[in-house]
């Protein structure tokens, strides 16, 4: 098995998650922490599911912002096949938290993927942004990527997609 036998499932995955994502969650937010000074916190951890029993997208999310406006926190994403994690990653450091009751979002440029796809040139210029709604069934919802400079706050969009696990929204 060669290089490109190996990336090009791992690019259609990220594509799809890409497109999946852009198409799910209409209009173009940023990451702007001065915004929202208040201090908060944000754990997600869990999957987003597509249909029941179909998990596409594995969410380990975590991060908090100070009374100064400065989010600092980390985001780990791992495609799944079914019910399975797979090794596809994608991971960012948080650099935006929106939270308001039972709805949050966070905004975290791609600063690496396992396998390694992204070239040095290209870290951090990607960002998403992935939005929760707690309810009697959470809810998740992910924008981008997009170019990380589209984001000019983490106000949430829509969360079309059943969320399984925990989130923890702290005010």
């Amino acid at each position: 098995m060669n290089n490109h036998t190996i990336r090009r499932p791992i690019a259609a995955a990220i594509g799809a998650i890409a497109t999946m994502g852009t198409l799910a969650t209409p209009g173009i937010a940023s990451a702007v922490p001065e915004q929202y000074p208040m201090p908060a916190s944000l754990s997600i951890a869990g999957d987003l599911l597509v249909a029941p029993g179909v998990h596409l997208l594995n969410i380990d999310a975590s991060g908090m912002r100070d009374k100064h406006g400065k989010t600092a926190g980390t985001y780990v994403a791992t495609v799944m096949n079914g019910s399975s994690k797979t090794p596809i990653q994608v991971k960012g450091p948080i650099t935006c938290i929106y939270t308001h009751g039972d709805t949050a979002s966070l905004v975290y440029p791609i600063s690496a993927t396992s396998p390694n796809l992204v070239p040095n040139a290209l870290r951090d210029r990607y960002a998403v942004k992935i939005s929760v709604r707690k309810g009697n069934v959470d809810h998740v919802g992910v924008q981008g990527p997009m170019p990380t400079d589209s984001f000019r706050n983490c106000l949430p969009g829509s969360t079309p997609f059943v969320f399984q696990g925990k989130i923890t929204i702290g005010q």
